[in-house]
């Protein structure tokens, strides 16, 4: 039975209810899928979601656009959340285990600034059990630029053909016809948390305070983690719908979400099946991922 917004109580980790459960988070805008088979354990990334390469030393990022993790072990079974929790004074992420053949590895992040991912590494391996630790690079971008040694010739690089990038643009298909979905839920468990108006459509953010529902936090407050499924039935109880590409990117523009302190931990759900990052990107998904909801409609449809 899902907590109520009033009986909430956030510990470490974002809290849910159900015995076991799913999760997302970014890695370099990789969604990478995360469960937790119990409050008193870590959740266990996706075995695809990408970690790269350690940086030992002195050694620095290779990527401009690069995403960093901690290691901090590498064990034979999960790290008990009970072990994990004298890190999180030391860190502004979260603590996770990733399967790699017969052990986990124990991770902390992701992180996006590797100056960031250096300071808490200093305060991580204060800790005597993770003197060990060490930042990782998924490397992603353009090379970062490197200093040349002084006084050694530069080879001229010999000309290139130029390659020509075609873009491949697919066919429009024809709308599909959905079928309205069957609603179990009485509209009085629904409430409206966040609303904006922006070119001439209304932006709505649910909440559901129905038993059951999962939920993540954030501004101190709790938000609803649908599926695809639950976030189109949501909208369409609204009377709304999920919001195009064209129609979050108006959003983002608008500033409205900074402004008004919106849920940007997580994506939110798009229309047929995307996911919409708010750095803009917008990414087709399988609709297994618990993600943020958002309505729209149109003021010509009041």
């Amino acid at each position: 039975m899902a907590l109520k917004p009033k009986q909430l109580q956030w510990m470490l980790l974002a809290a849910l209810t159900c015995p076991v459960w799913s999760m997302p988070t970014l890695a370099d805008e990789f969604l990478c899928d995360a469960t937790q088979a119990a409050t008193d354990q870590l959740p266990v990334l996706d075995g695809a979601c990408p970690v790269g390469k350690g940086l030992w030393g002195k050694a620095k990022p290779t990527g401009s656009l690069s995403t960093f993790w901690i290691q901090c072990g590498v064990f034979s079974k999960p790290l008990p959340l009970t072990k994990a929790k004298p890190l999180y004074k030391h860190i502004s992420t979260d603590v996770w285990a990733k399967p790699e053949d017969k052990a986990y590895r124990c991770l902390i992040g992701p992180y996006t600034d590797f100056s960031l991912a250096q300071q808490e590494l200093a305060k991580v391996k204060t800790q005597p059990e993770y003197k060990q630790a060490f930042i990782r690079e998924a490397v992603k971008g353009a090379p970062r630029q490197s200093v040349r040694p002084a006084n050694k010739p530069i080879a001229k690089p010999k000309p290139k053909k130029q390659a020509t990038t075609v873009l491949a643009v697919p066919a429009e298909k024809a709308p599909a016809i959905v079928k309205p979905p069957k609603m179990t839920k009485p509209m009085d468990e629904m409430m409206i948390r966040l609303t904006a108006n922006v070119a001439n459509l209304k932006y709505n953010v649910p909440y559901s305070i129905a038993d059951g529902e999962q939920f993540y936090m954030e501004h101190d407050l709790a938000w609803n983690r649908l599926d695809y499924q639950g976030a189109y039935k949501t909208c369409y109880r609204l009377g709304m719908r999920l919001a195009t590409r064209d129609e979050w990117q108006d959003l983002i523009d608008s500033k409205v979400m900074q402004q008004a302190k919106w849920p940007m931990h997580l994506p939110y759900w798009g229309a047929e099946k995307t996911g919409l990052f708010t750095s803009g990107k917008v990414t087709q998904l399988k609709g297994t991922s618990l993600l943020n909801v958002m309505c729209v409609k149109s003021f010509e449809q009041q």
